[in-house]
């Protein structure tokens, strides 16, 4: 019958294609299928179904493509920290609460999700099905995204109840004789802030009553609204309605093996030089407004904005969506097509590996901010955060192009696999060196290490999902990218959870303060110049309010009490930055190793893919005929 296709011997491969039309369909062993593969190689027909198929994508075509993911997570990489250093320490939010907003944010966005994913594999325009999503939500992404990036426009940190803060209080004098270009030397203000402690103008740099300045007052409940309406809203237009459409579109320009490996390698370094861009712009004006955390968010907000908007309407004008068959059969509702997504095997161990994988790579990135600024103590905490991102990056950047060369070596899993063991040897090895012990040349050398491990985990895993869709298009018949990307998606919202939420709970519990219960310093900045943090027991009167400005009382090398937490919550993050990422890494590893679907298997997928594709044009071309016969009969 035109539904079933096979070669005769010493045709081309023996391979069997199943036109899904009415019944159920078959899963085919991806074993069997490498063993027909590698029974024939030299067969031109075998070359010619897989080889001649598909089209070099052009350049132009990657490029546009690729540059959305550059601002994307320069804006990832701005507000993932900002939800610290802004709404927790500058505008002080308490952990849990935010913790609690996260967690229902993300909980709320995992069903819309699936229904998004689901609606998007359904759409049929005469634009596509990706790019409409795109063009409508991606707008709304950006609003929100200044919005959540400028709190500063309608709130400030409460001082404590009694309002008697040595900021009211301060004397003007003393504010006039303030010298930004001189961080050593100030006799002047010296004398000045002298009498103002003597007349009870200001209180004394270690005074240590409970109703002095310094004692933190909760933040305002319409905080907690503003930032979780956002928050929802931007994980919603940006991570979910533009996000999935968008990779889902990468997985149709090309099912080549080897093409997609490229271009998920040019996509990971867009977004790798989108982590880049943020490290320079971030640490540019981190200099210019040294203590302003909230400026410095506002101004890399707009930004990236705008940024993203042009990158994205290069991709609407540049990039075509390939043209999809009819679908041969009406779409799956929600739940059937999710249980058939997981009745995938090679899926089910893509994920058994990509769960932990997906946590030991978010860990560090939301906890790194903590463990330097509470674990290791250092007060300047963005200089040495930036410095080090960099030096993951660029060490990035130049795995990548290795990565890509070593899986079309050795194989995609395999290179995953291994860079998994060494990732967890290297965490594994930095927990156990002490905190203090970890500045400048440990801190940073690790950061090299891992720099290799994170390019791996983002340049692989999307080219083996991809494999894994082609599998499931040979199985039912349908092309279904939009539903595994939610499932991606929905994997870094819930790793999210584990890596951000987790932690944060663990920390509350262990006693966590907000700046050390301070009310300004460590880069949220204080009300007046000659501050350089202002606590329950310290005030920390300085030549000026940047880092390294010389006090003017006290041990001037004494640590910033700004980062001082109970040593609970120390090891808290020490452990969650560290120890979990390792055995995330190793968990990982095996999984990895064992995934099914190599480059020979692939090529006998699409090999079959092309085949039913042959017999379905070939069973299309008599009924064709027989409809126009008839209808010139009917005519005559």
């Amino acid at each position: 019958p035109p539904s079933l296709v096979h070669n005769k011997p010493g045709k081309g491969p023996q391979v069997l294609s199943l036109v899904v039309r009415h019944s159920l369909p078959i899963r085919p062993s991806i074993s069997r299928m490498e063993a027909v593969m590698m029974q024939s190689p030299a067969s031109p027909a075998s070359q010619n179904l897989v080889a001649n198929t598909e089209k070099r994508l052009a350049c132009g075509t990657i490029a546009a493509y690729s540059a959305p993911r550059m601002p994307f997570s320069a804006i990832d990489l701005l507000i993932r920290p900002a939800r610290i250093t802004v709404y927790r320490d500058a505008l002080g939010m308490t952990i849990a609460a935010q913790a609690m907003i996260v967690s229902l944010c993300k909980s709320a966005d995992f069903l819309l999700g699936f229904m998004l994913g689901k609606l998007s594999d359904a759409t049929r325009t005469r634009w596509g099905r990706r790019k409409p999503f795109i063009a409508l939500c991606s707008p709304v992404f950006m609003i929100c995204t200044l919005l959540l990036g400028s709190p500063g426009w309608f709130f400030s940190r409460p001082h404590s109840a009694d309002g008697n803060s040595t900021v009211t209080t301060v004397s003007e004098a003393c504010a006039a004789l303030v010298d930004s270009s001189n961080r050593s030397s100030c006799v002047e203000l010296k004398a000045c802030i002298d009498a103002a402690v003597a007349s009870s103008t200001l209180r004394p740099w270690n005074a240590t009553d409970g109703n002095a300045d310094g004692v933190a007052a909760a933040a305002p409940a319409s905080l907690s609204a503003y930032f979780g309406v956002l928050y929802f809203l931007w994980y919603l237009s940006g991570w979910t309605s533009s996000l999935i459409p968008y990779d889902a579109l990468g997985m149709e320009l090309t099912s080549d093996y080897h093409e997609r490996a490229r271009l998920f390698g040019v996509k990971t370094a867009f977004q790798f030089m989108g982590y880049l861009l943020q490290i320079g712009v971030g640490l540019g004006v981190s200099l210019a407004f040294e203590t302003d955390v909230l400026m410095q968010v506002r101004l890399q907000a707009v930004a990236y904005s705008a940024l993203l908007g042009l990158c994205f309407a290069l991709l609407l004008r540049s990039v075509a969506e390939r043209p999809l068959r009819p679908p041969k059969h009406a779409p799956l509702p929600m739940v059937p097509a999710v249980r058939q997504l997981l009745a995938n095997g090679p899926y089910r161990q893509y994920l058994v590996f990509k769960v932990p994988m997906t946590i030991a790579s978010l860990l560090p990135a939301n906890l790194i901010i903590d463990y330097i600024k509470y674990s290791m103590r250092i007060e300047d905490f963005n200089a040495t955060y930036y410095v080090a991102f960099a030096i993951v990056l660029l060490c990035v950047f130049g795995a990548i192009p290795l990565l890509i060369s070593a899986a079309r070596r050795w194989g995609k899993k395999e290179v995953l696999a291994t860079t998994c063991v060494v990732e967890a040897l290297l965490f594994a090895v930095a927990f156990a060196i002490p905190p203090g012990a970890m500045a400048d040349g440990p801190l940073y050398i690790l950061c090299a290490c891992v720099g290799f491990g994170m390019a791996a985990s983002y340049v692989l895993p999307d080219a083996l999902l991809a494999d894994i869709i082609d599998y499931d298009e040979l199985h039912t018949g349908l092309r279904s990218e939009g539903l595994y990307t939610v499932v991606e998606s929905n994997l870094q919202q819930y790793a999210e959870i584990v890596g951000g939420v987790v932690p944060s709970l663990v920390a509350y519990f262990a006693g966590f303060q907000s700046l050390g219960g301070c009310s300004c310093g460590c880069g949220a900045k204080c009300d007046a110049d000659y501050l350089r943090w202002s606590c329950p027991a310290d005030v920390g009167y300085a030549c000026t309010d940047g880092f390294g400005a010389t006090l003017l009382y006290g041990e001037p090398d004494r640590a910033a009490p700004c980062t001082v937490q109970p040593e609970g919550v120390q090891w808290s993050f020490r452990v969650f930055f560290l120890a979990v990422p390792a055995a995330c890494y190793l968990l990982a590893a095996i999984p990895a190793w064992k995934l099914p679907i190599s480059s020979h298997s692939h090529r006998a997928i699409v090999a079959q893919l092309r085949a039913r594709e042959a017999a379905e044009a070939a069973a299309a071309r008599p009924a064709a005929c027989s409809e126009a016969a008839e209808a010139v009969a009917g005519g005559a």
